[in-house]
Protein backbone atom coordinates (compact mmCIF):
# COMPACT_ATOMS: atom_id res chain seq x y z
CA UNK A 1 0.00 0.00 0.00
CA UNK A 2 2.05 3.38 -1.12
CA UNK A 3 1.55 6.76 0.68
CA UNK A 4 -1.63 7.83 -1.33
CA UNK A 5 -3.55 4.59 -0.63
CA UNK A 6 -2.61 4.98 3.02
CA UNK A 7 -4.30 8.03 3.58
CA UNK A 8 -7.28 7.11 1.42
CA UNK A 9 -7.67 4.27 4.24
CA UNK A 10 -8.24 6.94 6.57
CA UNK A 11 -12.09 6.83 8.30
CA UNK A 12 -13.31 7.29 11.54
CA UNK A 13 -9.24 8.83 13.07
CA UNK A 14 -9.62 11.20 16.36
CA UNK A 15 -13.25 10.95 17.67
CA UNK A 16 -12.03 13.34 20.30
CA UNK A 17 -14.34 16.24 20.61
CA UNK A 18 -16.64 14.57 23.36
CA UNK A 19 -16.68 14.88 27.58
CA UNK A 20 -13.20 13.14 28.11
CA UNK A 21 -10.26 13.10 25.48
CA UNK A 22 -10.94 10.28 23.66
CA UNK A 23 -14.14 8.27 24.52
CA UNK A 24 -14.44 4.93 22.87
CA UNK A 25 -16.09 1.25 23.65
CA UNK A 26 -13.49 -1.51 24.61
CA UNK A 27 -14.90 -4.34 21.77
CA UNK A 28 -14.06 -7.22 24.43
CA UNK A 29 -17.10 -9.08 25.26
CA UNK A 30 -17.22 -9.26 29.20
CA UNK A 31 -17.30 -5.24 28.95
CA UNK A 32 -20.89 -5.13 29.90
CA UNK A 33 -21.24 -1.44 30.88
CA UNK A 34 -19.75 -0.87 26.89
CA UNK A 35 -16.64 1.55 28.43
CA UNK A 36 -13.48 1.42 27.64
CA UNK A 37 -12.27 -0.89 30.06
CA UNK A 38 -12.98 -4.47 31.93
CA UNK A 39 -13.46 -3.93 35.67
CA UNK A 40 -15.60 -5.24 38.57
CA UNK A 41 -18.34 -2.64 37.54
CA UNK A 42 -18.82 -5.22 34.59
CA UNK A 43 -18.97 -8.10 36.83
CA UNK A 44 -22.27 -6.41 39.18
CA UNK A 45 -23.73 -4.89 35.83
CA UNK A 46 -23.85 -8.68 34.20
CA UNK A 47 -25.40 -9.45 38.10
CA UNK A 48 -27.90 -6.73 37.11
CA UNK A 49 -28.84 -7.86 33.97
CA UNK A 50 -29.38 -11.47 35.34
CA UNK A 51 -32.16 -9.73 38.22
CA UNK A 52 -33.81 -7.66 35.42
CA UNK A 53 -32.38 -4.56 36.77
CA UNK A 54 -30.39 -3.99 33.93
CA UNK A 55 -30.77 -3.82 29.96
CA UNK A 56 -28.88 -6.63 28.65
CA UNK A 57 -25.56 -5.10 26.27
CA UNK A 58 -24.16 -6.01 23.31
CA UNK A 59 -20.93 -7.30 25.48
CA UNK A 60 -22.10 -8.74 27.94
CA UNK A 61 -22.05 -12.33 27.09
CA UNK A 62 -18.71 -12.44 27.77
CA UNK A 63 -18.10 -16.56 27.07
CA UNK A 64 -20.48 -16.20 23.98
CA UNK A 65 -22.62 -18.98 25.16
CA UNK A 66 -25.52 -17.10 24.07
CA UNK A 67 -26.92 -16.44 27.45
CA UNK A 68 -26.23 -14.03 30.01
CA UNK A 69 -25.83 -15.88 33.61
CA UNK A 70 -23.19 -16.48 36.61
CA UNK A 71 -20.92 -18.25 34.26
CA UNK A 72 -20.29 -14.90 32.42
CA UNK A 73 -19.16 -12.89 35.69
CA UNK A 74 -16.88 -15.38 36.07
CA UNK A 75 -14.98 -14.76 32.99
CA UNK A 76 -15.20 -11.23 33.58
CA UNK A 77 -13.11 -12.03 36.64
CA UNK A 78 -10.89 -14.31 34.70
CA UNK A 79 -10.68 -11.23 32.48
CA UNK A 80 -9.76 -9.06 35.16
CA UNK A 81 -7.31 -11.28 36.69
CA UNK A 82 -5.90 -12.49 33.51
CA UNK A 83 -6.43 -16.70 34.09
CA UNK A 84 -8.81 -16.62 30.91
CA UNK A 85 -8.21 -19.14 28.45
CA UNK A 86 -9.47 -17.18 25.53
CA UNK A 87 -11.15 -13.51 24.68
CA UNK A 88 -14.15 -12.57 22.78
CA UNK A 89 -14.08 -9.63 20.72
CA UNK A 90 -15.44 -7.86 17.38
CA UNK A 91 -12.75 -7.12 14.72
CA UNK A 92 -12.76 -4.03 12.78
CA UNK A 93 -15.03 -5.50 10.43
CA UNK A 94 -17.23 -5.69 13.07
CA UNK A 95 -17.26 -9.39 13.48
CA UNK A 96 -16.98 -11.50 16.82
CA UNK A 97 -13.74 -12.86 16.85
CA UNK A 98 -11.74 -15.55 19.27
CA UNK A 99 -8.04 -14.90 20.66
CA UNK A 100 -6.31 -17.22 22.91
CA UNK A 101 -4.75 -16.53 25.72
CA UNK A 102 -1.87 -15.71 26.85
CA UNK A 103 -0.50 -15.06 23.53
CA UNK A 104 3.85 -15.88 23.40
CA UNK A 105 4.67 -15.51 20.22
CA UNK A 106 2.72 -12.57 17.85
CA UNK A 107 3.64 -11.48 14.14
CA UNK A 108 3.40 -7.79 13.48
CA UNK A 109 2.24 -6.54 10.39
CA UNK A 110 1.87 -1.97 9.47
CA UNK A 111 4.46 0.34 11.48
CA UNK A 112 1.76 1.53 13.91
CA UNK A 113 1.24 -2.25 14.82
CA UNK A 114 4.73 -1.99 16.33
CA UNK A 115 3.94 1.78 18.05
CA UNK A 116 1.91 -0.08 19.86
CA UNK A 117 3.61 -3.21 20.74
CA UNK A 118 6.28 -0.60 22.23
CA UNK A 119 3.92 1.22 24.07
CA UNK A 120 2.77 -2.14 25.65
CA UNK A 121 6.27 -3.26 26.28
CA UNK A 122 5.62 -6.53 24.26
CA UNK A 123 8.35 -5.97 21.92
CA UNK A 124 9.86 -9.31 23.46
CA UNK A 125 6.87 -11.57 21.96
CA UNK A 126 7.85 -10.41 18.09
CA UNK A 127 8.55 -13.19 16.08
CA UNK A 128 7.89 -11.52 12.84
CA UNK A 129 7.34 -8.23 10.71
CA UNK A 130 6.27 -7.21 7.38
CA UNK A 131 9.13 -5.49 5.48
CA UNK A 132 8.56 -6.10 1.83
CA UNK A 133 6.15 -3.69 -0.43
CA UNK A 134 5.11 -0.23 0.03
CA UNK A 135 5.05 2.54 3.16
CA UNK A 136 4.15 1.09 6.18
CA UNK A 137 5.91 -1.88 6.38
CA UNK A 138 7.76 -1.61 9.55
CA UNK A 139 11.07 -3.73 8.00
CA UNK A 140 11.30 -0.26 5.59
CA UNK A 141 11.98 1.71 8.71
CA UNK A 142 15.37 0.55 10.28
CA UNK A 143 16.37 4.04 11.73
CA UNK A 144 12.81 4.35 13.83
CA UNK A 145 12.65 0.50 14.41
CA UNK A 146 15.89 -0.65 14.89
CA UNK A 147 14.90 -3.50 17.27
CA UNK A 148 13.23 -5.43 14.47
CA UNK A 149 15.81 -5.04 11.33
CA UNK A 150 17.01 -8.66 12.21
CA UNK A 151 13.42 -9.79 12.78
CA UNK A 152 12.09 -12.75 10.41
CA UNK A 153 10.24 -11.12 7.61
CA UNK A 154 6.99 -12.82 6.58
CA UNK A 155 7.29 -10.63 3.33
CA UNK A 156 4.67 -7.75 2.01
CA UNK A 157 1.67 -7.18 3.57
CA UNK A 158 -0.57 -7.82 0.17
CA UNK A 159 0.66 -11.13 -0.12
CA UNK A 160 1.67 -12.79 3.45
CA UNK A 161 4.41 -15.68 2.99
CA UNK A 162 2.37 -18.47 4.37
CA UNK A 163 5.23 -20.84 4.59
CA UNK A 164 7.56 -18.39 6.66
CA UNK A 165 4.27 -17.53 9.22
CA UNK A 166 4.21 -21.36 9.40
CA UNK A 167 7.48 -21.79 9.81
CA UNK A 168 8.35 -19.17 12.90
CA UNK A 169 5.24 -20.84 14.62
CA UNK A 170 3.18 -17.98 15.85
CA UNK A 171 0.23 -17.51 18.62
CA UNK A 172 -1.11 -15.19 16.20
CA UNK A 173 -1.02 -12.34 13.63
CA UNK A 174 -1.48 -8.71 14.34
CA UNK A 175 -2.98 -7.30 10.61
CA UNK A 176 -2.94 -3.37 11.72
CA UNK A 177 -5.53 -2.90 8.94
CA UNK A 178 -8.71 -4.47 7.25
CA UNK A 179 -6.89 -5.65 4.43
CA UNK A 180 -3.41 -6.81 5.71
CA UNK A 181 -2.66 -9.98 5.03
CA UNK A 182 -5.48 -10.63 2.60
CA UNK A 183 -7.60 -14.82 2.64
CA UNK A 184 -4.62 -15.43 5.20
CA UNK A 185 -7.71 -16.64 7.89
CA UNK A 186 -8.26 -19.39 4.65
CA UNK A 187 -4.84 -19.89 3.93
CA UNK A 188 -4.00 -20.88 7.75
CA UNK A 189 -7.07 -22.67 8.20
CA UNK A 190 -6.62 -25.22 10.85
CA UNK A 191 -3.50 -24.06 11.81
CA UNK A 192 -4.37 -22.98 15.54
CA UNK A 193 -2.94 -19.76 14.44
CA UNK A 194 -5.75 -16.53 15.18
CA UNK A 195 -5.77 -13.74 13.34
CA UNK A 196 -6.92 -9.99 14.87
CA UNK A 197 -7.65 -7.87 12.54
CA UNK A 198 -7.32 -4.87 14.60
CA UNK A 199 -6.95 -1.17 12.89
CA UNK A 200 -3.63 0.30 14.77
CA UNK A 201 -3.77 3.57 12.29
CA UNK A 202 -6.76 5.27 13.19
CA UNK A 203 -8.24 3.74 16.37
CA UNK A 204 -5.34 3.88 17.85
CA UNK A 205 -6.21 4.11 21.50
CA UNK A 206 -8.80 1.77 20.80
CA UNK A 207 -6.75 -1.34 19.54
CA UNK A 208 -4.21 -0.24 22.19
CA UNK A 209 -6.52 -1.32 24.71
CA UNK A 210 -8.06 -3.92 23.39
CA UNK A 211 -4.33 -5.49 22.23
CA UNK A 212 -3.31 -4.56 26.42
CA UNK A 213 -5.68 -6.97 27.49
CA UNK A 214 -4.52 -9.57 24.64
CA UNK A 215 -0.87 -9.20 25.96
CA UNK A 216 -1.68 -8.70 29.52
CA UNK A 217 -0.43 -5.17 29.05
CA UNK A 218 -3.57 -3.48 30.57
CA UNK A 219 -1.75 -1.49 33.03
CA UNK A 220 0.73 0.16 30.16
CA UNK A 221 -1.65 0.89 27.79
CA UNK A 222 -3.55 2.94 30.77
CA UNK A 223 -0.37 4.68 31.57
CA UNK A 224 0.19 5.65 27.95
CA UNK A 225 -3.62 6.94 27.50
CA UNK A 226 -3.27 8.90 30.52
CA UNK A 227 -0.29 11.09 29.11
CA UNK A 228 -2.06 11.28 25.54
CA UNK A 229 -5.47 12.43 26.91
CA UNK A 230 -3.74 15.00 29.39
CA UNK A 231 -2.29 16.84 25.90
CA UNK A 232 -5.96 16.33 24.03
CA UNK A 233 -7.97 17.43 27.18
CA UNK A 234 -6.17 20.39 27.61
CA UNK A 235 -6.54 21.49 24.01
CA UNK A 236 -10.08 21.13 24.37
CA UNK A 237 -10.07 23.17 27.45
CA UNK A 238 -8.95 26.21 26.10
CA UNK A 239 -10.64 26.21 22.86
CA UNK A 240 -14.45 25.23 23.34
CA UNK A 241 -14.81 28.54 24.85
CA UNK A 242 -14.09 30.26 20.76
CA UNK A 243 -17.80 31.43 20.02
CA UNK A 244 -18.08 29.88 16.05
CA UNK A 245 -17.72 32.94 14.37
CA UNK A 246 -14.29 33.24 16.25
CA UNK A 247 -12.97 29.92 15.30
CA UNK A 248 -10.05 30.22 12.14
CA UNK A 249 -11.13 28.55 8.94
CA UNK A 250 -8.69 26.22 7.39
CA UNK A 251 -8.30 24.54 4.41
CA UNK A 252 -6.15 21.31 4.13
CA UNK A 253 -4.27 21.11 0.70
CA UNK A 254 -3.89 17.29 -0.27
CA UNK A 255 -1.77 16.59 -3.08
CA UNK A 256 -3.57 15.48 -6.46
CA UNK A 257 -6.04 18.64 -6.41
CA UNK A 258 -7.48 17.42 -3.58
CA UNK A 259 -8.93 17.75 0.24
CA UNK A 260 -10.27 16.43 3.32
CA UNK A 261 -13.61 16.30 4.06
CA UNK A 262 -15.29 15.08 7.30
CA UNK A 263 -14.96 11.66 8.31
CA UNK A 264 -11.05 11.57 6.79
CA UNK A 265 -9.55 11.78 9.97
CA UNK A 266 -7.91 15.21 9.53
CA UNK A 267 -11.21 17.36 9.30
CA UNK A 268 -11.78 16.02 12.82
CA UNK A 269 -8.31 17.06 13.98
CA UNK A 270 -9.23 20.20 12.85
CA UNK A 271 -12.18 20.67 14.74
CA UNK A 272 -10.60 18.76 17.58
CA UNK A 273 -7.77 21.60 17.95
CA UNK A 274 -10.39 24.36 17.35
CA UNK A 275 -11.01 24.76 14.12
CA UNK A 276 -13.35 24.99 11.06
CA UNK A 277 -12.47 22.65 8.15
CA UNK A 278 -13.83 24.50 5.24
CA UNK A 279 -14.24 21.57 2.94
CA UNK A 280 -15.87 19.57 5.84
CA UNK A 281 -19.12 18.93 4.58
CA UNK A 282 -17.72 18.18 0.86
CA UNK A 283 -18.05 14.72 -0.45
CA UNK A 284 -17.44 13.04 -3.74
CA UNK A 285 -18.35 9.68 -5.01
CA UNK A 286 -18.18 6.39 -3.21
CA UNK A 287 -15.27 4.10 -2.41
CA UNK A 288 -15.20 0.86 -1.55
CA UNK A 289 -12.69 -0.19 1.74
CA UNK A 290 -12.90 -4.00 2.17
CA UNK A 291 -16.25 -4.37 1.01
CA UNK A 292 -17.87 -1.05 3.17
CA UNK A 293 -19.09 1.04 0.84
CA UNK A 294 -18.81 4.91 1.79
CA UNK A 295 -18.26 8.78 1.08
CA UNK A 296 -15.16 9.64 -0.20
CA UNK A 297 -13.94 11.75 2.66
CA UNK A 298 -10.36 12.97 0.40
CA UNK A 299 -12.58 14.65 -3.07
CA UNK A 300 -11.45 16.97 -5.48
CA UNK A 301 -11.40 20.63 -5.03
CA UNK A 302 -11.37 23.45 -7.13
CA UNK A 303 -9.06 25.79 -7.10
CA UNK A 304 -11.29 28.63 -7.38
CA UNK A 305 -13.73 27.60 -4.71
CA UNK A 306 -11.08 27.51 -2.48
CA UNK A 307 -9.84 31.38 -3.13
CA UNK A 308 -13.71 31.91 -2.87
CA UNK A 309 -13.49 30.88 0.44
CA UNK A 310 -10.43 32.22 1.65
CA UNK A 311 -9.09 30.39 4.52
CA UNK A 312 -7.38 31.90 7.24
CA UNK A 313 -4.85 28.75 7.77
CA UNK A 314 -3.51 26.34 4.88
CA UNK A 315 -2.23 23.19 5.98
CA UNK A 316 -0.57 21.09 3.22
CA UNK A 317 -0.17 17.28 3.28
CA UNK A 318 2.74 15.86 2.18
CA UNK A 319 3.29 11.84 1.36
CA UNK A 320 6.97 12.48 1.79
CA UNK A 321 8.90 13.06 5.15
CA UNK A 322 9.17 11.21 8.48
CA UNK A 323 11.55 9.06 10.59
CA UNK A 324 13.59 8.41 7.55
CA UNK A 325 14.56 11.26 6.13
CA UNK A 326 17.03 13.57 7.81
CA UNK A 327 16.01 17.11 5.73
CA UNK A 328 13.30 19.23 5.43
CA UNK A 329 13.73 19.55 1.56
CA UNK A 330 10.93 17.16 0.61
CA UNK A 331 8.23 19.36 2.82
CA UNK A 332 9.69 22.66 1.54
CA UNK A 333 9.18 21.58 -2.08
CA UNK A 334 5.73 20.82 -1.23
CA UNK A 335 5.17 24.18 0.88
CA UNK A 336 6.57 26.29 -2.27
CA UNK A 337 4.34 24.21 -4.06
CA UNK A 338 1.40 25.03 -1.98
CA UNK A 339 2.71 29.06 -1.86
CA UNK A 340 3.00 28.34 -6.07
CA UNK A 341 -0.75 27.73 -6.86
CA UNK A 342 -2.38 30.87 -8.28
CA UNK A 343 -4.06 33.15 -5.84
CA UNK A 344 -3.13 31.47 -2.60
CA UNK A 345 -0.76 33.94 -2.01
CA UNK A 346 -3.73 36.56 -1.37
CA UNK A 347 -5.79 34.48 1.02
CA UNK A 348 -5.76 35.43 4.52
CA UNK A 349 -3.33 32.33 5.08
CA UNK A 350 -0.73 33.45 2.59
CA UNK A 351 -0.81 37.59 3.59
CA UNK A 352 -0.26 36.17 7.03
CA UNK A 353 2.30 33.81 6.15
CA UNK A 354 -0.37 31.09 7.56
CA UNK A 355 0.81 28.21 5.56
CA UNK A 356 2.43 25.16 7.12
CA UNK A 357 3.11 21.63 5.56
CA UNK A 358 2.77 18.15 7.79
CA UNK A 359 3.76 14.79 6.87
CA UNK A 360 0.51 13.26 6.82
CA UNK A 361 1.84 10.17 9.62
CA UNK A 362 1.50 13.14 11.88
CA UNK A 363 -2.10 12.26 12.79
CA UNK A 364 -1.98 8.77 11.83
CA UNK A 365 -1.83 5.56 14.51
CA UNK A 366 -1.30 5.84 18.31
CA UNK A 367 0.57 8.95 18.34
CA UNK A 368 -2.25 11.30 15.80
CA UNK A 369 -2.77 13.60 18.71
CA UNK A 370 0.83 14.94 18.10
CA UNK A 371 -1.00 15.90 14.90
CA UNK A 372 -3.49 17.99 16.59
CA UNK A 373 -0.71 19.35 18.73
CA UNK A 374 0.51 20.73 15.80
CA UNK A 375 -3.02 22.01 14.38
CA UNK A 376 -4.11 24.04 17.36
CA UNK A 377 -0.56 25.34 17.48
CA UNK A 378 -0.88 26.72 14.17
CA UNK A 379 -4.40 27.79 14.37
CA UNK A 380 -4.28 30.06 17.54
CA UNK A 381 -0.52 30.50 18.23
CA UNK A 382 -1.49 33.01 21.01
CA UNK A 383 -3.77 30.30 22.83
CA UNK A 384 -0.90 27.47 22.82
CA UNK A 385 2.10 29.78 23.29
CA UNK A 386 3.47 26.99 25.94
CA UNK A 387 3.14 24.15 23.99
CA UNK A 388 5.50 22.72 21.65
CA UNK A 389 4.45 20.24 19.65
CA UNK A 390 7.85 19.01 18.51
CA UNK A 391 8.51 18.53 22.43
CA UNK A 392 5.51 16.45 22.21
CA UNK A 393 6.37 14.11 19.77
CA UNK A 394 9.84 14.13 21.38
CA UNK A 395 8.32 12.62 24.36
CA UNK A 396 6.54 10.50 22.75
CA UNK A 397 9.28 8.58 21.37
CA UNK A 398 11.54 8.69 24.35
CA UNK A 399 8.97 7.37 26.94
CA UNK A 400 6.83 5.16 24.86
CA UNK A 401 8.84 3.96 22.06
CA UNK A 402 11.97 3.74 23.78
CA UNK A 403 14.25 4.69 20.47
CA UNK A 404 17.32 6.93 20.49
CA UNK A 405 16.03 9.43 18.16
CA UNK A 406 16.32 12.99 18.06
CA UNK A 407 13.79 15.14 16.79
CA UNK A 408 16.55 17.83 16.26
CA UNK A 409 19.00 16.16 14.32
CA UNK A 410 16.41 13.64 12.52
CA UNK A 411 13.11 13.31 10.34
CA UNK A 412 10.91 15.72 8.15
CA UNK A 413 7.31 15.91 9.80
CA UNK A 414 6.67 20.14 9.65
CA UNK A 415 7.73 23.04 7.57
CA UNK A 416 8.49 25.60 8.90
CA UNK A 417 9.03 24.83 12.04
CA UNK A 418 6.92 26.22 15.09
CA UNK A 419 9.75 25.50 17.48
Amino acid sequence: MDNENRILILLGLLSIMSASAQDFTLDIFGNANMDELIDEQDASYVGGIINNANDKTDLADANQDGKVDDADIDRIRQIIDGSESELYYLDCMGNVSKVKHPLNRIILIYDNTAEIIRILGAEDLVVGVDSEGNSGAIGKYPTYFPEFVKTPSIGNRNDCDVEKILELKPDAIITGTKTGCPSIEQKLEGSGIDIIRLETWSKGSQTLEMLGYMLDKVDNAEIYREWKDGYLDMIRERVEGIAADQRVRAFVDRPGNTTVARGSGYSEAIEAAGGINIAADIADSLRVDAGAVSKNTLPPIDTEWVLEQNPDLIIGLSFYGGYEVDNETVLKERYDEILGTPGFSETNAGKNNNIYVTYFINTLGPGDHIGVCYFAKWLYPDLFKDLDPEEVHQEYIDKFQNVDYDLKEHGAFVYPSTS
